[in-house]
């Protein structure tokens, strides 16, 4: 039973690999700056605005003098952009676009969606999929979601835990461990894997630092006793 565990594991692992390696390849092509897993970037643009990128993100500059345009091919940034109301800040991303002038905020891709939180200032999402969902303007402290389903609505977000990667941490509130462990997988090479779904919902709660997920992953296992099979460093299953 364990080893056809295993074996399917090792399977879904190969296929993730290798459709991940190909849209790697993509985004390496299109991009002017990458970070690898676990690596953090912080880049100054020449209107003096700051970018820092996540784990595992790329993204692509487009500048002119009519407007300042960056496009987000995969991952997480964190944006701080320098006021020019006659030259526009726009973020684009394949869920939809971030229009601003100047401000602070958290742009984060999912496979379904673009997560933006707004720190300071104001920003307009606009959804190019869906051309008759109006642009949703959000302020301080309101998140919202770009997806192809168009724009949702905005809500108050946590800022201590969505800016935590800034300062090298996670930073869990009564997250559920499918959540957790998604994220875990972002910053470390290879996967975990949830066997057990009755795990999946399973709140957790802590901090714990950005450099050291299988640290993270550890702590969590021993206090809920969740049984973990290494199958190599590459491929950890619960359950």
């Amino acid at each position: 039973n364990h080893a056809r565990l295993a074996i399917a594991a090792c399977l879904v692992m190969t296929l993730i690999v290798g459709v991940g390696n190909q849209q790697d390849w993509i985004n390496q092509w299109k991009s002017d700056y990458l970070t690898s897993v676990g690596e953090k970037l912080p880049i100054t643009t020449d209107d003096s605005s700051l970018i820092t990128l996540n784990t595992n993100s790329a993204l692509a500059m487009n500048y002119t003098p009519d407007e300042r345009r960056v496009n987000l091919l995969k991952g997480e940034a964190w944006f701080a952009v320098s006021p020019n109301d006659h030259r526009p800040f726009i973020v684009e991303t394949n869920k939809g676009i971030v229009r601003v002038t100047g401000t602070q905020f958290n742009v984060r891709l999912t496979d379904k969606n673009a997560i933006v939180s707004l720190d300071e200032g104001q920003v307009i999402l606009t959804s190019p999929n869906n051309s008759k969902d109006l642009p949703v303007m959000l302020t301080p402290g309101q998140q919202a979601m770009l997806s192809s389903d168009g724009i949702s609505s905005p809500e108050i977000f946590d800022r201590t835990t969505v800016t935590a990667w800034l300062r090298g941490q996670f930073v869990f509130y009564n997250t559920p461990l499918a959540d957790v462990v998604a994220t875990l997988n972002r910053y470390r090479t290879g996967r975990i894997i949830i066997t057990n779904p009755d795990l999946n919902a399973r709140k957790v709660s802590g901090i714990f630092s950005t450099n050291e997920p299988d640290a993270a992953l550890e702590m969590i296992t021993q206090t809920f006793a969740v049984n973990e099979t290494r199958i190599t460093d590459y491929l950890i299953l619960l359950k």
